[in-house]
């Protein structure tokens, strides 16, 4: 009895949480909920072991989609935009400008972003490697998703604790019947814990370790471990998670533009903007009339139309399906290509930090079954 229940305990303590009373706090979070920025950092650096390094990911993303997507956006913007830019710094000095000299200046920038743009882009994905800590992202966005984080680790491990819940009464009969028949009273408590402890330390490595390939030709399947059969499922569960929550357009604009690389994103961004600002025509002009420190602002409010038009554009929901559609066959065809010994080591090596807990509850379970059999 004890033995069938302890995996689904197991579940719901991984997943679940455990209610408990209002004094002491009214519920007990999952530990994948409590330890979902850690969790999410594990993630991150088995995805990239997987998927390959970031800027094979941003390959993938397609940076000429990404450039042309944000040129778009400016042109649907464009007067707007550079009205900002001038009005907001120039005032009433804008306004009294000649007509055709305000044109040549639209016209320039209508010419000049689109280049600074690719320019950018193509600069922003070489250096992207420095740019974007996907360990410390995944570890902030999974840590404000916990419940998310829970949900889709708990689809991935379902399979292995449904099969489980009727093995684990199977390992434990031998061991259970010679604590029953063979084993002092007293030694009830300890053997207990040893059993409950090597019971689910044997479980998670039939689950998570393939057995050698000798064995393997004499066992049936459902022997191996009940991961392998779900694999498609697994396989399309991450492909989808990486796709549309890890590595979606939008969060690695986010972390390029809000995150650990955002002032040297910020840079590079300045830096091709200052250099249309320099070929500007007309510039030794324009110097007479636009003061050094009107110019200065228009350049940083250039930049910042820039850096604000990014996550505009990538939010488009077409665009970002394309990128998304991109990056789920990547990742589809890096799993299917793993050997199954490699594939079991992701799964396990997200939930490294918890199995030890797991192994410690289901050795003090039968540790309080050692007990009330030597104290009855």
């Amino acid at each position: 009895m004890v033995a069938a229940i302890i995996p689904v305990i197991a579940q719901v303590v991984l997943f679940g949480g455990l209610p408990l009373p209002r004094p002491l706090g009214g519920a007990m979070p999952s530990l994948v909920s409590a330890h979902g920025g850690a969790i999410g950092e594990r993630i991150g650096r088995l995805s990239l072991e997987v998927t390959g390094p970031v800027h094979d990911i941003a390959l993938v993303l397609g940076p000429a989609d990404i450039a042309r997507q944000v040129t778009e956006a400016f042109h649907r913007d464009r007067e707007a935009i550079v009205d900002r830019i001038a009005r907001g710094q120039l005032g009433l000095l804008w306004a009294t400008l000649p007509g055709a000299v305000k044109a040549q200046i639209e016209g320039y920038f209508a010419r000049a972003v689109p280049m600074v743009i690719d320019r950018a882009i193509a600069e922003i994905i070489e250096a992207i490697e420095d740019l974007v800590d996907v360990p410390g992202m995944l570890s902030r966005y999974f840590a404000r998703r916990h419940d998310h984080l829970a949900n889709m680790v708990e689809t991935v491990a379902a399979p292995a604790f449904r099969v489980l819940r009727y093995a684990f009464p199977a390992v434990l009969a031998l061991p259970l019947v010679i604590l029953e028949l063979a084993a002092p009273a007293s030694l009830a408590p300890v053997v207990g814990a040893a059993t409950g402890f090597i019971a689910s330390l044997g479980a998670m490595t039939w689950m998570f370790e393939p057995p050698p390939a000798r064995w393997r030709e004499r066992m049936p399947s459902w022997m191996i471990t009940p991961l392998l059969p779900e694999r498609p499922m697994i396989t399309g569960l991450y492909a989808d998670t990486v796709a549309n929550d890890v590595f979606k357009i939008e969060a690695v604009i986010d972390e390029l533009i809000a995150g650990s690389g955002a002032r040297a994103t910020r840079a590079i961004i300045e830096r091709r903007v200052a250099a249309i600002f320099a070929r500007m025509p007309g510039r030794p002009m324009l110097s007479l009339i636009i003061p050094p420190s009107a110019m200065e602002g228009m350049q940083a409010a250039a930049t910042a139309e820039l850096l604000a038009l990014l996550p505009r554009a990538m939010a488009e929901p077409v665009f970002a399906q394309r990128c998304a559609a991109r990056l789920y066959a990547h990742v589809t065809a890096r799993f299917d290509a793993l050997d199954e010994a490699r594939f079991l080591g992701v799964q396990r090596g997200i939930l490294r930090g918890e199995l030890p807990l797991l192994h410690a509850l289901t050795a003090g379970a039968f540790l309080l079954v050692g007990l009330v059999a030597a104290f009855p």
